[in-house]
């Protein structure tokens, strides 16, 4: 069982351990979504800077960063856990600055060492470049955090009001202290969107299939997300041999909305029959009643799995339902929505998987018409100067930079970033820009490639605001781009024309 108080104003969840051990986590209402991408990063070096302040609990603690929270944790005897809840607390206010190299050279190694998401590609198309789309990008910030934006973010985000505590193993120590500023208790963001409608899919190099989809937080979408992943197990495994991991995911976005992922893998010439057989599954739970049977059976797995959740797990989960305006879950409603869930509810919630899905597709087969194609160009450019490529005519492509933005043409269709919606621009020396849009475009500029493009570079950099500039390293002379192709092969393609 699990039991919620307050703890010098603060509220905690408690319940008793699995065994002798004590463990607390402190939960803030700050992730990598409330970042903005040029300066991205900074909660993750808050968070380092943080469990070093504290450090005679590095052993036995850690600290992680996820899109909505920043939780830091430990385990100890009583005296131990509240020495962690007060260090850290004061920790906040006087973070070791003289550590920002130092932590700065150590989260590039941690990235350097980490994986790409599997559901990165999918959050970037859904959401772009912002927000929920931000995990998906790399840290650009790090390197460039000065200790005054740092003492702000730390001001803006480590406060009591958005703070939830967390025990196991019993009662909080007595007399705990939150030493933090007041604050407020901010919502997760409101989420960005790069897509003009669903459900869409896009084409991404690689042998995995995937898809992503918003729902409303439920116990019907657990169960749907179970059974889906049932079902994949049976058809693509089981039957057809065509995958060895079909696979599905539940989880939170924030306090109304979670997504619902399904992925899996098959070898390159398999890539059309998986696709196909992949979204036949998704389908038939929407278009079709599920049998009575099948659903009871799902049901009582559900149910089994949330019967072994430890009281320390439902207390750290509502804990957090907490932190992002979601209400706790108490055992008579998990088990009354678990008995409500019939073959309609599924259905329903099929339909809403179907509806909101962005589908990752590896090959070179596309979905049914019910799925739009996500789209690969602008609905519009911007009207100024023409730049045409160092190797016209052969190559035709067109550059129009303009006071707004800068539009590229590679055909009658653009790609256009508006300067005012630019989330990034990398800066190289030697003049090459890359721009990031806020609906995930890119644009790759490289001045010795556009005839005339000498002014190209003061142009960008007087466009774009100067809070979303990242400067970037010196490139080797071998990794600048220059033209291709000679003055014969320009001379015979006009003639060509």
């Amino acid at each position: 069982m699990w039991h919620r108080i307050e703890v010098d104003g603060v509220p905690a969840y408690w319940a008793e351990g699995d065994d002798d051990l004590h463990r607390v986590f402190l939960a803030f209402r700050v992730g990598s979504a409330d970042e903005q991408l040029a300066w991205r990063g900074i909660t993750h070096l808050v968070e380092h800077l943080a469990m070093h302040a504290i450090g005679g609990h590095v052993h036995d603690s850690n600290g992680r960063v996820d899109a909505t929270t920043t939780v830091f944790g430990t385990q100890g005897d009583g005296a131990g856990i509240a020495s962690f809840v007060a260090e850290l607390s004061r920790a906040f206010q006087a973070l070791p600055f003289n550590r920002i190299e130092l932590e700065n050279q150590v989260l590039r190694a941690e990235a350097d060492t980490r994986g790409t998401a599997l559901t990165n590609p999918l959050m970037i198309w859904r959401y772009g470049a912002a927000t929920y789309g931000l995990p998906g990008y790399e840290e650009f910030g790090v390197g460039r955090h000065t200790p005054d934006q740092i003492t702000a973010w730390a001001g803006r985000w480590f406060t009591r009001r958005n703070l939830v505590l967390v025990f196991a193993g019993g009662r909080p120590p007595a007399g705990l202290t939150i030493d933090l500023p007041e604050g407020e208790r901010v919502p997760p963001p409101r989420p960005s969107s790069a897509l003009p409608g669903t459900p869409a899919y896009f084409r991404q190099p690689g042998g995995v299939v995937a898809m992503n989809s918003l729902v409303r937080r439920s116990t019907a979408a657990q169960v749907y997300s179970t059974l889906l992943r049932s079902r994949l197990h049976r058809s693509l495994r089981q039957e057809a041999g065509l995958s060895y991991t079909p696979s599905t995911s539940y989880d939170p976005r924030d306090g109304r909305y979670a997504h619902v992922t399904a992925y899996t893998d098959g070898l390159p010439q398999n890539h059309d029959r998986l696709l196909s057989a992949f979204l036949e599954e998704i389908e038939l739970l929407a278009d079709h009643l599920v049998r009575p049977k099948e659903i009871a059976e799902i049901v009582a797995r559900v149910r089994a799995t949330r019967r072994r959740t430890s009281s320390t797990g439902w207390a750290y989960g509502n804990a957090l339902r907490e932190l992002v305006g979601a209400e706790a879950l108490t055992d008579a409603y998990m088990e009354s929505s678990l008995n409500a869930v019939d073959t309609e509810l599924i259905q329903q919630t099929a339909g809403e998987v179907l509806d909101s899905a962005v589908v990752m597709v590896p090959g070179s087969r596309a979905p049914s018409a019910r799925y739009r194609p996500a789209p690969k160009f602008s609905s519009s450019g911007v009207d100024g100067q023409v730049l045409y490529s160092t190797n016209a005519p052969v190559d035709s492509s067109r550059l129009v930079v303009a006071p707004e933005g800068v539009s590229l043409f590679r055909g009658p269709k653009p790609i256009t970033i508006c300067y005012r919606d630019c989330e990034a621009m990398l800066a190289w020396p030697d003049g090459a820009r890359k721009l990031i849009g806020r609906d995930g475009f890119i644009l790759m500029i490289e001045p010795a490639l556009w005839a005339h493009g000498s002014s190209l570079t003061a142009q960008l950099d007087t466009g774009v605001p100067t809070d979303r500039v990242v400067p970037m390293p010196l490139r080797p002379a071998e990794a600048i781009p220059i033209a291709k192709t000679s003055p014969y092969e320009r001379i015979r393609a006009r003639f060509k024309r």
